[in-house]
């Protein structure tokens, strides 16, 4: 007999899902299943008082990413201090600005740097952008500052820290999507020196659409800034990297001002293809990615335990597995007693069908955390793989 009772909670599930996930789409935001059904768990009892800008709020608050912190991966900033003495004036835009912090940082080291600029903050999140004009914060996003850094950028007011008035000219933060093909808070020829696009592309489906976007509102000598650790293949169609480390700087440049380790790679691949079939172009055209993504990855050295597991995850998310494995593989090596990492080693090796090598890594997981279940139960994943292939 048919439980109507049921049958009526999931119809409600599965509406709640398709409007979620036109959301999703209309944004163009990846969000992992796990995410989008824990989600609805915790919505469908208040389902029928939701109205369509409620749940897209709720929906952007809590499928997005929003976790950010002042002077977020420091290099990036020490790098920046070098490029503001290029010029006296700076035009800015930070996309998925979140709370504002990364705006706000890049005010304070503009100031230090005696320049002008103009810096506006964008993100899709109406809630966090709201936050980030009142520009007042909770101690986790100056948590790694100094005393003397916060009493020098901050006036404490009930328990909040508040950027300084002198931080805050110039200032501007809208809520929208770079992506959407009208811009009412971009003049009408408006284009940056600096876009920072950090912690951004990992959640957007049309990775070369966002960066062929990018390119178009920065000036020809402009400046990209990803996260530490972010690399995608595509940036190298239209920027070169800024430093001789391939870092998270990059600039848009001529052909001929490309990266010359990279330029290389691009024409030792270039050569082959003249006598080969479309599937072996493919095919090489895949391998000059994975060339230079190793490139690149070379400035993941420098960044420490906290982002590392970050990036893994966020890569994960995506089933981008041979990316997570690249930085776990070389996470394990400078970290060898993080089980969590040997975890996700293990998980990412059962995916990429190294059976050999997950079962090494299991052994080193299992010996660092006997109580965790996530680790018996990639073990049970394993041993059924293992017979499978007997």
């Amino acid at each position: 007999m048919l439980n109507i009772s049921s049958a009526f909670e999931g119809s409600k599930d599965a509406m709640l899902k398709n409007q979620i996930e036109e959301i999703l789409k209309r944004h163009g935001i990846k969000a992992q299943k796990i995410h989008i059904e824990r989600l609805i768990k915790n919505i469908e009892p208040i389902s029928e008082a939701l109205t369509p800008v409620l749940l897209e709020s709720i929906v952007l608050e809590n499928l997005t990413i929003g976790e950010s912190y002042f002077f977020r991966d420091i290099q990036t900033f020490e790098k920046l201090r070098k490029i503001l003495k290029e010029r006296p004036s700076w035009n800015i835009l930070s996309i998925g600005c979140s709370r504002g912090e990364e705006v706000y940082s890049t005010a304070i080291v503009c100031n230090e740097a005696g320049v002008e600029c103009s810096i506006k903050g964008i993100d899709v999140n109406f809630q966090r952008i709201s936050q980030a004009k009142v520009g007042c914060y909770n101690f986790w996003s100056v948590r790694f500052l100094s005393k003397k850094q916060i009493e020098k950028y901050f006036d404490v007011v009930d328990g909040k820290y508040c950027v300084k008035k002198q931080y805050r000219h110039n200032i501007e933060f809208f809520h929208g999507n770079i992506l959407d093909a009208g811009h009412s808070f971009l003049g009408k020829h408006e284009r940056f020196d600096i876009i920072f696009i950090r912690r951004v592309l990992l959640y957007i489906e049309r990775i070369d659409e966002a960066i062929q976007k990018i390119s178009s509102l920065l000036k020809d000598d402009g400046f990209l800034i990803f996260g530490a650790g972010e690399y995608f293949p595509e940036v190298l169609e239209h920027f070169s990297p800024a430093f001789n480390d391939v870092g998270t700087f990059y600039k848009k440049m001529s052909k001929q001002s490309e990266h010359t380790e990279i330029k290389t790679i691009k024409s030792t691949f270039l050569g082959r293809h003249k006598n080969l079939t479309e599937i072996e172009k493919l095919e090489s055209v895949k391998q000059q990615e994975i060339e230079i993504a190793k490139l690149l990855k070379k400035t993941f050295e420098g960044i420490e335990l906290e982002e590392r597991i970050k990036l893994v995850e966020e890569y994960l998310s995506k089933k981008a597995f041979q990316k997570a494995y690249d930085i776990v593989k070389e996470s394990c090596k400078k970290y060898q007693t993080n089980y969590l990492l040997w975890k996700y080693k293990t998980l990412i090796e059962l995916e990429l069908n190294n059976i050999e090598d997950a079962k090494q890594s299991l052994q080193r997981a299992l010996f660092l955390n006997s109580v965790d279940d996530e680790i018996w139960q990639i073990k049970h994943a394993l041993d059924f793989r293992t017979k499978l292939k007997k």
